[in-house]
Formats: structure tokens, sequence, C-alpha cells
């Protein structure tokens, strides 16, 4: 199956849905929330959502499309960091600074939900407030907990492991938010995959090709099927 466009999540499938829940509300449409977002805004391709050093104010849920976060590394070139798929909060690491660490810019046209961190003080009752505080602390410990797992790649001895858990990285990110997990669109570059995973674009390729080869994953331009997951697991203990 060939997906040309970008996917949208579903609302109950987003991280603001589960702000929602958290505040005792069975869907995410209530006032209180929707005072502090706004909803299913386009955006383009290559738009900046925040720069690196940026006062901190929004978070951004990524509805449809995909995202790529980017930082200056010793003050010299910028490095991919990182990329936020349908469903996942852009800016959540920026939780608790006032700037921001990263650069994040959007990789396909598509639409975000802005939440104005700052404004719930303003907004929200005060136990609405620490309710939903509470659950975007832990949901940023959780992001940091990914981000952790996801740099860890560049340990990995062999580019055939990092590019493999790169993959089944993304098939359970697309799963946790109700896509399948088997099928699903690459939205970088092979130059931004080779970037953020320490690798030239050139290995990156050339991996790819031998998976596909090897029958474990199935590649046609950017559309990615997982065959063999059994198979692909298996290589990052080999």
């Amino acid at each position: 199956m060939e997906l040309k466009v970008a996917t949208a999540v579903a609302c109950r499938n987003c991280a603001l849905y589960q702000t929602a829940k958290v505040l005792g509300l069975e869907t995410p449409d209530c006032s209180s929330l929707n005072r502090v977002v706004l909803r299913d805004h386009p955006v383009e391709k290559n738009e900046v959502l925040y720069r690196e050093g940026d006062s901190f104010r929004y978070l951004y849920l990524v509805h449809s499309g995909s995202c790529i976060s980017s930082a200056t590394i010793l003050g010299r070139r910028s490095q991919v960091m990182g990329f936020y798929l349908p469903g996942e909060l852009a800016g959540i690491e920026n939780i608790g600074q006032d700037k921001c660490n990263h650069t994040t810019r959007v990789l396909e046209k598509g639409s975000v939900c802005q939440l104005d961190f700052l404004m719930l003080e303003e907004t929200l009752g005060r136990e609405e407030l620490i309710r939903v505080q509470n659950y975007l602390l832990g949901a940023a410990a959780i992001h940091a907990r990914q981000l952790q797992w996801e740099r860890s790649l560049t340990g990995l001895q062999t580019a055939e492991q990092r590019v493999a858990a790169f993959l089944l990285n993304l098939a359970s990110r697309f799963e946790s938010h109700g896509f399948p997990a088997h099928q699903f669109r690459l939205p970088m570059s092979r130059e931004a995959i080779a970037d953020y995973l320490g690798l030239a674009m050139e290995t990156v390729i050339r991996t790819l090709k031998s998976l596909h080869k090897q029958g474990l994953v199935s590649i046609r331009a950017k559309n990615i099927e997982i065959l063999d997951e059994t198979a692909l697991t298996g290589l990052l203990r080999s």
C-alpha cells in the first residue's frame, strides 16, 4: 500500500485528548481547554514552530504531517535531535525551561493544535491546573526517556542495527497513536535520518537497500512496510 499524503491522527489518539481526560472529561471539546488551544491550525513545509533560544510558551500537537527538531552542537553546526509524528507533542522538552532548547520546523504540509502553556494558570481552575501540569510533566519525563533511548542508537555497533532500531521505534510510535505499525511513510529525508543516527547518508541508503534485499522490509520511495519484525528485532541482538 502506497501512502502519498500526510496522515492525520484521530483526536482520541492524540496527547491533547489525553490532557482532556486528565480534566475528567470524556471528549476534548471542553470550554476550559478551548480557551488555551488553537485547534487544527494549518502549517506549511519548512515552517518554523519555534527556534532554539526563543522564550518558551507553546506546545504543538502534531495533528497531521510531521516535524523535525535540531539543535546547535558545540556552537557550530545544527544536528538533528528527533522527529515528531502525528499525535505527538512538539516542545514538551521545553517544559520547566525559560528558553527553547531546540529548533523545530515542519517536515511536510499538515496541521497542528497549539496549546498556550503559559495561559493554563490564568484559564484553568486550581485543581484542573494541577492535574494538567502533572500530566504534562509526566509526559515530558516519558519524552525525555524516549530521547535518551533514541540517542543510544548511535551506540549500536553497526549501521544495520541503528537503522533497524530506528524503523522499529517509528513503528511502535505510529502504533501508539492508532496507525498501522507495519506500514508507514518516512516523512524525513535519508540525509536527516543519517544525521540523526550518526551515519553517512550513503550508508543509510545502502543499509535500507540491504534490509529490503533480505526481505525484512519493503521500501518504495518513502513508504516502508516491515515484513519480518522478528528478524528485524533479531538484528539488534546480533
